[in-house]
């Protein structure tokens, strides 16, 4: 057993269908001078809104909402904390998806920061963050990102020469996640997709990367499971609550393990291309995970330089084909089935985006290799890319 490691700390978790109703009490512990971040309208157009708005009423809290309707810009960010820099603001509440989160986790700490958030962010920043905050509560409606249980926020700048960049420090990480899976019951179909195949993506890769732990490994383990148990029926029917729970659990969990395992090639090219393309970061996931395993167990098997990845792939194989001959056999089958679920899920190819061979180069300069099981070369990363695109 592997016995020397380390663990960020997660939020204070408060998990359970109907559990969003406990918000307004949790806050009398902070203050009641809020600043409430969500969506476009879905939530606030939704029949929680307005209860949970009478609560805080009578609660006799003062509060301000502020919509962030894609994933977050640096002008995004600065115009809200200009906006509210003069107030006095206890907590920051954000209810909504990865993106949402993302956007009330950077806006609780640049109010603190009072400079723009891009000097801060990785890659392209040139200052590191103090660390410092506004209380911050994450509420999500979408079982995704598990921006609820992590560190970072990622900024993003869609342009030729854009980026998508995280803003990061352990003291980012929420002060309390209140997660029910009620609130999720909502989702479309095609959103459900996205961001279940962006957790499914995250619990594999923070599994099988060489930063991984023996207690991250059993986190994501039991993530994985759930995913296996419950992403095509709740693709299939949105209102199963059983699903939903599944997924919200899976979800939380994958930002734990990302937090201290990291990820892998899929989160890299995810990275890049959204820099470059405006296309769902699930989406981005979900249509590379197949093609990017392939290529790495077929790297392993070559090279034989980590049989500890390959017992993984075996584990992941058994835990689906539990009759498997082979140990190959097992890892084949992973394979298959991440390939099938792409295709029944209907998860579009990239040229959908508009992304054509002519640029793969530029997306592969722009990613990495990083806690990758196996060190893939340009011509590796080129082929994932070339497999998904429309023959």
């Amino acid at each position: 057993m592997q016995t020397s490691f380390t663990f960020k700390p997660t939020p204070a978790l408060i998990f359970g269908p109907g559990t969003h109703t406990e918000l307004p009490g949790l806050l009398k512990k902070i203050g009641s001078r809020l600043l409430i971040v969500v969506g476009g309208t879905s939530f606030t157009s939704g029949k929680e809104w307005p209860v949970l708005r009478r609560s805080l009423d009578a609660h006799s809290y003062t509060y301000n909402l502020v919509h962030i309707t894609a994933e977050p810009s640096p002008e995004d960010i600065d115009t809200v904390c200009l906006q509210f820099q003069n107030d006095t603001i206890d907590a920051v509440v954000a209810i909504g998806g990865g993106s949402v989160l993302d956007a009330g986790k950077a806006i609780s700490a640049m109010l603190v920061e009072k400079q723009p958030v891009v000097i801060f962010l990785e890659g392209i920043g040139t200052q590191k963050p103090s660390g410092k905050k506004i209380p911050f509560i994450a509420v999500p409606t979408t079982s995704g990102t598990g921006s609820e249980a992590t560190s970072n926020a990622v900024i993003s700048k869609v342009s030729e020469k854009g980026f998508k960049k995280s803003l990061r420090h352990d003291n980012y990480i929420p002060d309390i996640a209140l997660i029910d899976p009620l609130l999720t019951t909502g989702c479309p179909r095609s959103l459900t997709v996205a961001c279940g195949m962006d957790t499914f993506t995250q619990l594999v890769e923070a599994f099988l990367s060489t930063k991984g732990s023996p207690l991250a490994d059993a986190l994501a383990l039991d993530g994985i499971r759930a995913v296996i148990r419950s992403l095509e029926n709740v693709c299939k029917d949105g209102n199963d609550l059983a699903a939903r729970t599944d997924m919200a659990y899976a979800s939380y969990l994958s930002g734990i393990v990302l937090a201290n395992s990291g990820l892998g090639v899929v989160h890299a090219f995810a990275s890049a291309i959204g820099g470059f393309f405006n296309i769902p970061h699930g989406i981005v996931c979900g249509t590379l995970m197949g093609a990017a395993n392939r290529i790495t167990l077929k790297k392993l098997r070559e090279t034989g330089e980590n049989p500890a990845a390959l017992n993984k792939y075996t584990i992941l194989g058994k835990m689906i084909f539990p009759d498997s001959p082979s140990d190959e056999e097992a890892q084949d089958r992973f394979i298959s089935y991440l390939e099938s679920l792409t295709e029944n899920l209907e998860i579009a190819c990239l040229d959908v985006y508009g992304i054509t061979e002519d640029v793969l180069a530029k997306i592969v300069a722009g990613s990495g290799n990083k806690n990758n099981p196996a060190l893939l070369s340009e011509g590796e990363l080129k082929e994932i890319l070339k497999l998904r695109l429309t023959p």
